[in-house]
């Protein structure tokens, strides 16, 4: 549900897990997305997460396939409740097709994302713990680490028990405590030198 505002926007609500744009499906909007994060998906045969977004406020989603009227090789999807402004295609496509500033943003957000999939696609070399370790610094809030395990072993490319494994060498060593359903930070200090060290080793 969300408001519908004028000159053909929408301002809809997405609940957790709820679909944005669905791989080999046209989108007719455009989407302007909050602060929270959004994972991009692999195809439905393989769905295994391999790239993450984790927009700034206003940023553009899904700017290639659907301003140009692509079939997206991937879905997105919300992991947290958000808020987005949806822009209709069907009236706007021509203008922002000719439109040269917002042409300059997507082209910045594309290369921005292309260097992001590079750095992942190299960080798959590095051991399990390192990968780990700068997974839950980008992604802790206020010393708490708080990410699905198994998506965040999807984002890893490792399996859910070697996961498992990682976080318990991790709480062994009084790096990470469990609190229910969130990790706490213990020892930030060990958990930058696994971050940073590890892939050097």
């Amino acid at each position: 549900m969300g408001a519908v505002l004028s000159d053909g926007a929408l301002l809809p609500f997405f609940k957790k897990e709820d679909i944005l744009t669905q791989e080999g499906a046209f989108s007719d909007f455009s989407f302007f997305v909050g602060k929270e994060p959004f994972w991009l998906l692999s195809p439905p045969y393989n769905p295994k997460i391999f790239f993450n977004i984790n927009p700034n406020p206003a940023t553009l989603l899904g700017e290639a396939s659907s301003l140009w009227e692509l079939l997206p090789k991937s879905s997105v999807k919300a992991v947290t409740p958000c808020i987005c402004v949806c822009i209709s295609l069907n009236r706007y496509r021509s203008v922002l097709q000719q439109d040269v500033r917002f042409l300059q943003n997507i082209c910045q957000l594309l290369s921005s994302r292309l260097n992001s999939g590079i750095n992942l696609a190299n960080s798959l070399t590095e051991p399990v713990e390192t990968r780990l370790a700068k997974f839950i610094l980008l992604h802790e809030e206020k010393g708490v680490f708080t990410h699905q395990l198994t998506t965040c072993a999807a984002v890893l490319n490792v399996s859910y028990r070697h996961l498992l494994r990682t976080i318990t060498n991790f709480r062994e060593n009084r790096i990470l405590e469990k609190q229910k359903s969130k990790y706490v930070i213990r020892d930030r200090s060990a958990l930058e030198v696994l971050a940073e060290n590890l892939s050097h080793s």
